[in-house]
């Protein structure tokens, strides 16, 4: 079963020097891409279905609350309903799955206030054909509430996450004692003390996108950047580091796990 990577005509139409690099790395390795055509904004893993292992597709609502004002309709792509369908108002920022098991943020619960927590977290898993569905407090200002730009898997027992101890310590350890409680071994993604600042209020390096032994990361542009591939190289041992300047699209709140999508097929 082989994966395809995509991608929006918008991404490619608004920020040509980046899709062309991206295309570049994919080309390098051989891993093929699809250009989408009808699509309202750059951001495809928000409302493109979710891929399971076997090449299953998972749709759900798309409607998330950030885009409910009328000044958005214009920019909300209108989702195809997949087979297996999600009566649940989720974007797919907020799935990181690896195998059967998944991670998402706790803004599924506001978003579907006329089901409990037990009736969501067993449709989630029902449908995506999962063992374990963890959910982690969102970040206190992150209008999106999206669980891949705070985290990222190793392996089925082990994950990376930014280390949120330069922002919020009660926060950073909140976080922790709830992937703990999921016995899962955690790893964190250091930063110096200059890091985070207005500009960059979130780690975007672990928004990489991993295709069998390629990693590609977006990267700022700044001496941060080798500290993060540093640490990226030790922790994915196996796998071939691509960087990929992206702090123009960074600044508009999200990076290339955002645009990117999968599907897969023979």
């Amino acid at each position: 079963m082989k994966k395809t990577i995509r991608l929006s005509k918008i991404f490619f139409d608004n920020y040509p020097k980046e899709s062309e690099n991206l295309v570049n790395i994919l080309n390098k390795h051989n891993i093929s891409y699809e250009i989408l055509e009808n699509t309202k904004d750059i951001w495809t893993r928000d409302f493109m279905p979710i891929c399971l292992d076997d090449g299953t597709l998972v749709s759900y609502i798309y409607e998330p609350n950030y885009l409910q004002n009328n000044k958005y309709k214009d920019i909300k792509t209108k989702i195809i309903y997949e087979k297996n369908h999600m009566n649940l108002i989720i974007d797919g920022g907020n799935f990181v799955r690896y195998k059967n098991k998944a991670i998402m943020t706790d803004k599924i619960f506001k978003e579907n206030p006329s089901k409990t927590k037990a009736e969501i977290i067993e449709i989630i898993k029902s449908k995506c054909d999962l063992k374990d569905l963890i959910i982690i407090p969102k970040q206190p200002y992150d209008t999106f509430g999206h669980s891949d730009s705070m985290v990222q898997w190793i392996n089925e027992n082990s994950v990376l996450i930014n280390d949120f101890s330069l922002e919020s310590k009660t926060f950073n350890d909140k976080l922790l004692k709830t992937l703990q409680k999921h016995h899962l071994n955690i790893q964190a993604m250091k930063y110096t003390n200059s890091f985070f600042t207005k500009n960059r209020n979130w780690g975007a390096y672990l928004n990489f996108v991993k295709i069998e032994n390629v990693l590609i990361v977006p990267i700022y542009g700044i001496k941060e950047d080798i500290l993060a591939l540093e640490q990226l190289q030790n922790i994915y041992k196996n796998c071939i580091i691509e960087p990929i300047k992206f702090n123009s699209i960074i600044k508009e709140g999200g990076a290339l796990h955002c645009v990117s999508s999968e599907k897969i097929g023979i």
